[in-house]
């Protein structure tokens, strides 16, 4: 007969070859602290609910707290042989103090249901971990100086120069952006909130378990009620996955502006020294290396993505092992996104555009056309459509003079021909990149009242959000806080009951 935890029915046990292949201990590293806080929380509510005795509960929950203070202190270790964090922990309760009161610890509890909650227990704090991250690069985006506000750059569309904008302008527009990656990741949160502790194998059990109770004990902002659903249910981890990867999507854009404009072509920004590595061969060279991995990296979050739909597909409710591949590869995704998100944060505190270069490439590329069809509409009673055509006949015509909208002489003379003449004086003032900048007035364009009004709008949101997070990691903080508390004071010799009571307080009322 085989000595695993699970062995009674075998008669073999399994080879090597099968145990390295199903192993998770590697992977399951990151969930020690969430499985021995459920271990607590899970033995307490069996104590309270006479499912073990007393004796049982104080004795198991002593040794939790034996095998915590080893992880504390860098000392516990995960035994391959063991297959995964679960009977790791679980066996070494029993070793500890034998299998007539360890053995108790997995009583009205599986593996299905244990897994998933690890799982929530640990992408909660990523999830928020990601949300902090966003918050501080959309700070620093929105920690522009004053001189943003008019220092200019092209404006792109189709990869072309479009019209003028500000510095300003453009670190706002990521920070809006960044902004619904925020809320993405408080949806995902708030699906990841949910308990499935209780749902056992995937029927529930007969033993009389009080679910709430371990919910609030971990901190969970409600029970996932359906058994089967509950340790079936992956949807929150694509969910996340979904969150990464748009998130990680959006940085690479970012990062593509970086690289782009950090060419000579463009010289419209430069990274921090401290951001760019040189070349081997060409000391000339100056690569905006954290730009172009920021980019590159996005393809792990969205390979996660991908991954993680293609495993959930074809599972039927109720656990099966494809579901154990979810983990290394969201991990994977996690360390990306994360490392990603703060190394950008750096980098953008340390960009350096230039306004000038950015309002001599508006010049040269016509952008400012746009304001001599504005201007044919409201002070020559033009439709738009015929002072577009005008304005685009003055633009064809300068090229084929080599000039541009600098040349307000030649442009004046052009417009005179096509029967629409403009006074010299009023084009240089239409065509200059600054003033057009200025003029974009209107609710959430690139002048400085709108930018200004538009950051004051995002900072506020930014600010609703951190206060969010502040209380998100309390209610996690103080629920652990309880459950640990609890747990001492019943391994010295309290009563369940009496310690539960003594810790209702923190975890927001009545248990």
């Amino acid at each position: 007969m085989t000595d695993k935890l699970w062995g009674g029915r075998f008669a073999e046990d399994i080879t090597q070859e099968v145990l390295d292949y199903t192993l998770t201990v590697d992977v399951d590293e990151r969930l020690v602290f969430a499985d021995l806080w459920q271990d607590l929380a899970h033995m307490l509510m069996l104590g309270v609910r006479g499912i073990v005795t007393g004796e049982v509960a104080q004795a198991v929950l002593g040794s939790l707290l034996r095998l915590w203070e080893r992880a504390e202190r860098g000392e516990l270790r995960l035994r391959p042989e063991l297959e995964d964090v679960h009977f790791n922990l679980e066996q070494q309760v029993i070793e500890e103090l034998g299998r007539e009161r360890g053995g108790h610890l997995q009583t009205a509890r599986s593996r299905n249901d244990q897994v998933s909650t690890d799982t929530r227990m640990y992408l909660r704090r990523i999830q928020l971990d990601a949300v902090a991250a966003n918050l501080d690069l959309i700070g620093e985006l929105l920690a522009f100086p004053e001189t943003d506000l008019l220092a200019i750059l092209p404006g792109y569309t189709h990869s072309q120069a479009a019209q003028p904008i500000s510095v300003a302008f453009w670190k706002s527009a990521h920070a809006s952006m960044l902004l619904r990656d925020v809320r993405r990741l408080r949806g995902a949160f708030e699906r990841t909130d949910e308990c499935p502790l209780g749902a056992c194998a995937l029927a529930g059990t007969s033993f009389p378990l009080d679910r709430e109770l371990t919910a609030r004990l971990l901190g969970f902002g409600g029970v996932l009620s359906h058994a089967l659903d509950a340790t079936s249910a992956r949807d929150y981890l694509i969910e996340s996955a979904a969150a990464f990867a748009i998130g990680g999507n959006n940085l690479s854009r970012m990062a593509e502006e970086i690289v782009m404009w950090s060419g000579h072509e463009y010289r419209l920004v430069e990274v921090a020294d401290a951001y760019a590595t040189g070349s081997s061969i060409m000391p000339q060279k100056k690569n905006p290396v954290v730009a172009e991995l920021a980019r590159g990296r996005a393809g792990r979050t969205a390979g996660t993505l991908v991954q993680l739909l293609t495993m959930a597909k074809g599972v039927t409710l109720g656990y099966s092992c494809d579901l154990q591949e979810d983990k290394p590869y969201l991990w994977h995704a996690i360390d990306a996104y994360l490392s990603t998100l703060r190394i950008v944060a750096g980098q953008t505190r340390g960009l350096r555009f230039d306004g000038a270069r950015g309002e001599q490439l508006c010049w040269d590329n016509f952008s400012t056309a746009t304001e001599l069809a504005n201007h044919l509409v409201t002070a020559h009673g033009l439709p738009f459509r015929e002072a577009h055509h005008v304005s685009g006949a003055l633009v064809a015509a300068l090229l084929k003079r080599g000039a541009t909208l600098r040349d307000t002489a030649a442009a004046a003379e052009i417009l005179g021909e096509l029967g629409h003449p403009v006074d010299e004086p009023v084009l240089a003032r239409l065509f200059a990149p600054a003033a057009a900048v200025s003029g974009y007035t209107s609710p959430g364009g690139t002048s400085p009242r709108s930018v200004t009004a538009v950051r004051a709008e995002l900072s506020s949101a930014a600010e609703a959000h951190a206060a969010w997070l502040g209380g998100a990691r309390r209610r996690l903080r103080d629920a652990q806080d309880a459950t640990f508390a609890a747990a001492r004071d019943v391994a010295a010799g309290a009563g369940i009951a009496k310690a539960l009571d003594r810790i209702a307080p923190s975890l927001n009322g009545e248990l």
